[in-house]
């Protein structure tokens, strides 16, 4: 039965011996050499004591997907990235087969890379590899690895990076149920989450800081208040089992005003249902992504994007920037690709850290304000729904539509919401579908519309929504 309440500690270790079951490397975890293997790495190599230290100098850090199909190619990606691209967050993304834990299928297209000398996986089969093939990753490099990819059931690939040594994941509820498969349940979802939220709680309980990252869903074209209340959900499930560092992901869509008063928004309304809850002590930290359809093809507008992407990093205080290579939009990067997106990204960061860059103060309050109200009314809603319980609430609200995505792979999203560009490239709502909205917030949608209809001379349809989503790629904001 779904409840946003804490596993005992023989529910989790009753359900960790059919986690640590399903692949024979699992038989390699025992929590307690994990908990003394992590308290013996250097301090820079975690990612919540890096990212404090980014927080208190303003620096932004860059993370990019990178995954190769054995340890030894990793490494030396790593370690490339690492030296030429002067980077001071690496990354690490598991395979397509890991995602989905088929873990035999992997095994034999390892066997084949192998064989042939050309990578037959588009990741870090990390499972595969275990906990020793892990460690040396992790300690063949100076910066934190941070976890990059999402699944539905990533139970066994948290044991593995938790004892490994890595200590960011992405547990994402809502991000995993809606978008990675057709008809996983949402309550198998919940207990998965639930149990590595538990597994990651328990290595803070034994003193090393975990970071946990949420982004909701895919936000291209998408309104960001569904996806600060989707966010705050998984938040919600995520401390109750004892996660104690948040880093909230912050999507843009180009509009600077309305990217930082959804970064504002998002994060006062995440503390403020923290606080409500009683999880006052809860860090958070910010990781900002320019969320794109398609991303530019060519040299020069995938530079301008990211650029972009990096000053709204800034604007935001985010300490991390998720940007795109530059090859990424035509080829699977190299490491020469990736180090060259981290050395410009970081020259970008450096550019502006000690500047103070300001946007309409009016206007910002103005977004900000009506973003908190559109959140609340979602997820007070959500709580009506569940008497309370985050999780309950959630599952009633997906069947209403009152948690929405209109670009979901799982069937049961009702996709009734839609988004669409105004005047100035900020996304609002063209559809509100079940959404509890007032009229005020629905005729504020309404009017920013009308003037985009009235600056342009055009009829707002589903071809301009269609338009919006491919228009960066393109060349234009709008």
């Amino acid at each position: 039965m779904i409840k946003n309440k804490k596993l005992d500690d023989d529910s989790f270790l009753m359900q960790r011996r059919d986690v640590l079951s399903m692949w024979h490397t699992g038989k390699d975890v025992d929590l307690d050499e994990a908990v003394n293997y992590n308290k013996n790495l250097p301090d820079e190599k975690n990612n919540v004591i890096k990212l404090r230290r980014a927080k208190a100098t303003g620096e932004i850090y860059t993370v990019t997907g990178m995954g190769k199909s054995t340890v030894e190619e990793h490494i030396e990606l790593l370690q490339h990235v690492e030296k030429e691209g002067k980077a001071d967050l690496l990354a690490i993304s598991p395979d397509s087969l890991t995602r989905y834990n088929r873990f035999d299928q992997v095994q034999k297209y390892m066997e084949e890379s192998k064989k042939t000398g050309e990578s037959k996986l588009n990741g870090v089969p990390v499972v595969n590899i275990g906990v020793p093939g892990l460690r040396r990753i992790i300690e063949s490099v100076k910066s934190p690895i941070a976890l990059r990819g999402g699944m539905p059931d990533g139970r066994l690939l948290a044991e593995i990076l938790c004892a490994g040594g890595c200590s960011f994941s992405c547990p994402d509820l809502l991000m995993d149920f809606w978008q990675h498969s057709a008809k996983t349940p949402y309550e198998y979802v919940v207990e998965t989450h639930q149990y590595i939220g538990r597994l990651m709680g328990y290595y803070e309980e034994h003193g090393i800081p975990m970071l946990s990252n949420v982004q909701g869903f895919y936000g291209a074209g998408i309104p960001p208040s569904l996806q600060s209340a989707s966010i705050i959900v998984a938040d919600l499930l995520l401390v109750e089992q004892g996660v104690k560092n948040l880093c909230i992901h912050c999507v843009g869509h180009g509009d600077l005003v309305q990217d930082v008063a959804s970064t504002a928004a998002r994060e006062s309304t995440l503390r403020y249902y923290l606080d409500k809850f009683g999880f006052s002590e809860v860090e958070l930290f910010k990781q900002f992504s320019f969320s794109l359809m398609q991303y530019p093809a060519d040299l020069a507008p995938s530079l301008a994007v990211m650029f972009m992407n990096t000053l709204m990093a800034g604007l935001t205080g985010s300490s991390i920037s998720d940007v795109r290579t530059m090859a990424e939009a035509k080829a699977i990067p190299t490491k020469e690709n990736i180090a060259d997106t981290y050395k410009i990204a970081k020259m970008m960061q450096t550019l502006i850290q000690h500047q103070k860059i300001e946007v309409d103060e009016n206007e910002l309050a103005l977004q900000t304000r009506m973003e908190e109200k559109e959140i609340k009314a979602i997820v007070d809603k959500v709580l009506e729904f569940g008497d309370g319980d985050i999780l309950i609430g959630a599952l009633k609200a997906i069947e209403a539509g009152v948690l929405d995505n209109p670009f979901a792979a799982n069937r049961a999203a009702a996709g009734k919401v839609l988004g669409v560009k105004d005047a100035e490239g900020a996304i609002r709502y063209f559809e509100t579908g079940n959404l509890p909205f007032s009229n005020e917030i629905v005729d504020y949608h309404k009017g920013k519309i009308a003037q985009r209809e009235l600056k342009q001379g055009i009829k707002v349809g589903y071809d301009t929504l269609i338009n919006d989503l491919y228009a960066v790629s393109k060349g234009y904001l709008i």
